[in-house]
Protein backbone atom coordinates (compact mmCIF):
# COMPACT_ATOMS: atom_id res chain seq x y z
CA UNK A 1 0.00 0.00 0.00
CA UNK A 2 2.71 2.78 -1.35
CA UNK A 3 2.36 5.77 -4.20
CA UNK A 4 5.32 7.28 -4.66
CA UNK A 5 5.77 10.13 -7.26
CA UNK A 6 8.48 10.92 -9.44
CA UNK A 7 9.39 14.35 -10.60
CA UNK A 8 12.65 16.17 -12.65
CA UNK A 9 13.47 18.46 -15.50
CA UNK A 10 11.90 17.85 -18.84
CA UNK A 11 14.05 14.54 -20.05
CA UNK A 12 15.46 13.77 -16.66
CA UNK A 13 13.69 10.34 -17.08
CA UNK A 14 10.82 10.30 -14.91
CA UNK A 15 8.41 8.53 -17.54
CA UNK A 16 10.92 5.92 -18.40
CA UNK A 17 12.06 4.87 -14.87
CA UNK A 18 8.09 5.65 -14.30
CA UNK A 19 7.44 2.82 -16.31
CA UNK A 20 10.18 1.21 -15.30
CA UNK A 21 9.76 0.91 -11.84
CA UNK A 22 5.99 -0.61 -12.08
CA UNK A 23 7.12 -3.20 -14.06
CA UNK A 24 10.27 -4.18 -12.04
CA UNK A 25 7.89 -4.00 -8.58
CA UNK A 26 4.64 -5.37 -9.95
CA UNK A 27 2.98 -2.04 -9.62
CA UNK A 28 1.48 0.64 -11.94
CA UNK A 29 2.64 3.23 -14.20
CA UNK A 30 0.33 6.84 -13.64
CA UNK A 31 1.12 8.52 -16.36
CA UNK A 32 0.88 12.66 -16.77
CA UNK A 33 -2.63 14.27 -17.17
CA UNK A 34 -1.28 14.86 -21.26
CA UNK A 35 -1.18 10.88 -21.86
CA UNK A 36 -4.36 9.94 -20.19
CA UNK A 37 -6.79 12.96 -20.79
CA UNK A 38 -7.49 15.38 -24.10
CA UNK A 39 -7.85 18.78 -23.20
CA UNK A 40 -11.63 19.69 -23.71
CA UNK A 41 -12.43 22.14 -26.45
CA UNK A 42 -13.42 24.90 -23.82
CA UNK A 43 -11.02 24.30 -20.78
CA UNK A 44 -11.43 26.13 -17.84
CA UNK A 45 -9.24 27.00 -14.89
CA UNK A 46 -9.94 24.06 -12.88
CA UNK A 47 -9.58 21.26 -15.41
CA UNK A 48 -6.23 20.50 -15.17
CA UNK A 49 -6.56 20.36 -11.10
CA UNK A 50 -9.69 18.23 -11.36
CA UNK A 51 -6.99 15.65 -13.46
CA UNK A 52 -4.62 15.67 -10.62
CA UNK A 53 -7.86 14.55 -8.24
CA UNK A 54 -8.53 11.67 -10.88
CA UNK A 55 -4.41 10.75 -11.09
CA UNK A 56 -4.63 10.46 -7.11
CA UNK A 57 -7.84 8.49 -7.18
CA UNK A 58 -6.17 6.07 -9.83
CA UNK A 59 -3.73 6.12 -7.09
CA UNK A 60 -5.64 4.86 -4.13
CA UNK A 61 -6.61 2.21 -6.41
CA UNK A 62 -3.90 0.40 -7.42
CA UNK A 63 -2.28 0.46 -4.40
CA UNK A 64 -4.13 -1.97 -3.26
CA UNK A 65 -2.45 -4.10 -6.06
CA UNK A 66 0.82 -2.85 -5.41
CA UNK A 67 2.83 0.30 -5.88
CA UNK A 68 1.56 2.97 -7.41
CA UNK A 69 4.14 5.38 -9.03
CA UNK A 70 2.89 8.81 -10.01
CA UNK A 71 4.59 10.09 -12.83
CA UNK A 72 4.77 13.82 -11.92
CA UNK A 73 3.91 15.40 -9.09
CA UNK A 74 -0.08 16.24 -8.04
CA UNK A 75 1.16 19.31 -6.79
CA UNK A 76 2.91 20.94 -9.93
CA UNK A 77 0.36 23.39 -10.28
CA UNK A 78 1.70 24.92 -6.88
CA UNK A 79 5.30 25.13 -7.76
CA UNK A 80 5.23 25.25 -11.74
CA UNK A 81 3.20 28.49 -11.34
CA UNK A 82 5.25 29.51 -8.57
CA UNK A 83 8.81 28.87 -10.43
CA UNK A 84 7.17 31.69 -13.66
CA UNK A 85 6.20 34.69 -10.85
CA UNK A 86 2.36 32.91 -11.08
CA UNK A 87 2.05 34.79 -14.58
CA UNK A 88 1.39 31.44 -16.50
CA UNK A 89 -2.51 29.98 -17.36
CA UNK A 90 -3.87 33.35 -17.63
CA UNK A 91 -2.07 34.47 -14.24
CA UNK A 92 -3.37 31.84 -12.26
CA UNK A 93 -2.43 33.09 -8.07
CA UNK A 94 -1.21 31.54 -5.16
CA UNK A 95 -4.68 31.63 -3.77
CA UNK A 96 -6.51 30.63 -6.58
CA UNK A 97 -4.63 27.34 -6.45
CA UNK A 98 -4.93 26.90 -2.93
CA UNK A 99 -8.49 27.47 -2.90
CA UNK A 100 -8.89 24.15 -4.87
CA UNK A 101 -6.81 22.03 -3.51
CA UNK A 102 -7.10 22.76 0.24
CA UNK A 103 -11.02 21.65 0.46
CA UNK A 104 -9.79 18.32 -1.63
CA UNK A 105 -7.35 17.11 0.77
CA UNK A 106 -9.78 17.68 3.95
CA UNK A 107 -12.04 15.73 1.84
CA UNK A 108 -9.49 12.76 1.12
CA UNK A 109 -9.95 13.57 -2.60
CA UNK A 110 -6.57 14.08 -2.94
CA UNK A 111 -3.28 13.74 -0.99
CA UNK A 112 0.48 13.65 -0.56
CA UNK A 113 2.85 10.44 -1.86
CA UNK A 114 4.35 8.54 0.40
CA UNK A 115 7.94 9.59 -0.90
CA UNK A 116 8.97 11.75 -3.71
CA UNK A 117 12.25 10.81 -5.89
CA UNK A 118 13.56 13.80 -7.91
CA UNK A 119 15.45 12.92 -10.85
CA UNK A 120 18.64 15.20 -11.66
CA UNK A 121 21.10 15.86 -14.12
CA UNK A 122 23.28 18.63 -15.40
CA UNK A 123 21.77 20.58 -18.27
CA UNK A 124 24.04 19.36 -21.16
CA UNK A 125 22.50 16.01 -20.47
CA UNK A 126 19.18 16.80 -20.90
CA UNK A 127 19.90 18.91 -24.05
CA UNK A 128 21.45 15.76 -25.49
CA UNK A 129 18.51 12.90 -24.31
CA UNK A 130 16.07 15.66 -25.70
CA UNK A 131 18.52 15.59 -28.95
CA UNK A 132 18.19 12.07 -28.73
CA UNK A 133 14.60 11.13 -28.26
CA UNK A 134 12.72 11.53 -31.33
CA UNK A 135 9.12 10.38 -29.88
CA UNK A 136 8.46 13.23 -27.93
CA UNK A 137 8.14 16.91 -28.95
CA UNK A 138 9.08 18.75 -25.21
CA UNK A 139 7.27 21.66 -26.20
CA UNK A 140 8.85 24.17 -23.83
CA UNK A 141 11.87 22.78 -23.14
CA UNK A 142 14.16 25.66 -23.27
CA UNK A 143 11.49 27.54 -20.77
CA UNK A 144 11.48 24.51 -18.41
CA UNK A 145 14.84 24.49 -18.05
CA UNK A 146 14.78 27.53 -16.29
CA UNK A 147 12.48 26.12 -13.14
CA UNK A 148 15.33 23.72 -12.31
CA UNK A 149 16.40 25.72 -9.96
CA UNK A 150 13.27 27.22 -8.28
CA UNK A 151 12.22 23.27 -8.11
CA UNK A 152 14.98 22.16 -6.48
CA UNK A 153 14.34 24.87 -3.97
CA UNK A 154 11.15 24.06 -3.32
CA UNK A 155 11.47 20.16 -2.98
CA UNK A 156 14.58 20.83 -0.35
CA UNK A 157 12.04 23.09 1.26
CA UNK A 158 9.17 20.17 0.96
CA UNK A 159 11.84 17.92 3.12
CA UNK A 160 12.45 20.61 5.85
CA UNK A 161 8.66 20.69 6.74
CA UNK A 162 8.42 16.07 6.48
CA UNK A 163 12.29 15.22 6.50
CA UNK A 164 12.62 12.22 4.58
CA UNK A 165 9.87 13.21 2.10
CA UNK A 166 12.11 13.55 -0.66
CA UNK A 167 14.87 11.85 -2.29
CA UNK A 168 17.31 13.26 -4.77
CA UNK A 169 18.54 10.94 -7.53
CA UNK A 170 21.09 11.41 -9.98
CA UNK A 171 20.10 10.22 -13.03
CA UNK A 172 22.22 8.87 -14.88
CA UNK A 173 20.51 5.27 -15.93
CA UNK A 174 17.12 4.16 -15.73
CA UNK A 175 18.16 1.14 -14.30
CA UNK A 176 20.30 2.45 -11.62
CA UNK A 177 17.24 5.04 -10.79
CA UNK A 178 15.09 1.82 -10.43
CA UNK A 179 17.52 0.11 -8.03
CA UNK A 180 17.65 2.99 -5.72
CA UNK A 181 14.13 3.67 -5.64
CA UNK A 182 13.31 0.28 -5.02
CA UNK A 183 15.84 0.16 -2.50
CA UNK A 184 14.31 2.85 -0.52
CA UNK A 185 10.54 1.39 -0.58
CA UNK A 186 11.06 -0.61 2.51
CA UNK A 187 11.58 2.65 4.56
CA UNK A 188 8.34 4.70 3.73
CA UNK A 189 5.81 5.97 5.67
CA UNK A 190 2.41 7.18 5.29
CA UNK A 191 0.72 9.34 7.65
CA UNK A 192 1.17 12.51 5.93
CA UNK A 193 -0.96 12.08 3.08
CA UNK A 194 -4.02 14.37 4.04
CA UNK A 195 -2.00 16.75 6.44
CA UNK A 196 -3.38 20.24 6.04
CA UNK A 197 -0.43 21.04 8.18
CA UNK A 198 1.96 20.26 5.72
CA UNK A 199 -0.09 21.96 2.80
CA UNK A 200 -0.28 25.17 4.64
CA UNK A 201 3.65 25.00 5.39
CA UNK A 202 3.67 24.51 1.55
CA UNK A 203 1.60 27.51 0.99
CA UNK A 204 3.24 29.81 3.50
CA UNK A 205 6.82 28.99 2.03
CA UNK A 206 5.78 29.71 -1.58
CA UNK A 207 4.07 33.03 -0.32
CA UNK A 208 7.18 34.26 1.29
CA UNK A 209 10.23 33.11 -0.95
CA UNK A 210 9.75 34.23 -4.27
CA UNK A 211 11.40 32.37 -7.23
CA UNK A 212 13.06 35.04 -8.62
CA UNK A 213 15.52 34.93 -5.83
CA UNK A 214 16.90 31.75 -6.43
CA UNK A 215 17.40 32.16 -10.30
CA UNK A 216 19.41 35.41 -9.18
CA UNK A 217 21.29 33.73 -6.23
CA UNK A 218 22.15 30.88 -9.42
CA UNK A 219 23.19 33.71 -11.53
CA UNK A 220 25.41 34.93 -9.13
CA UNK A 221 27.53 32.14 -8.38
CA UNK A 222 27.74 30.86 -11.96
Amino acid sequence: MTIISIEGASAAGKTTTSAALAVQTGGFHIPEVAMLWEKPQREYSEWFFERQADRWNIATEKEQEGLAVIDIDLFQPFWYNWSFGFTLFEGQSLDFVTDFYRPLIEQRQLGFPDWYFILHTDEEQLRTRKAGDATRMRRGFEMNLTFIEPQKRYFEALNTFMPGLVTFVRSDRVEENVRIIENKLSGMHNDHRYSLELFDEIVNWLRTNPAAKFREKEEAES
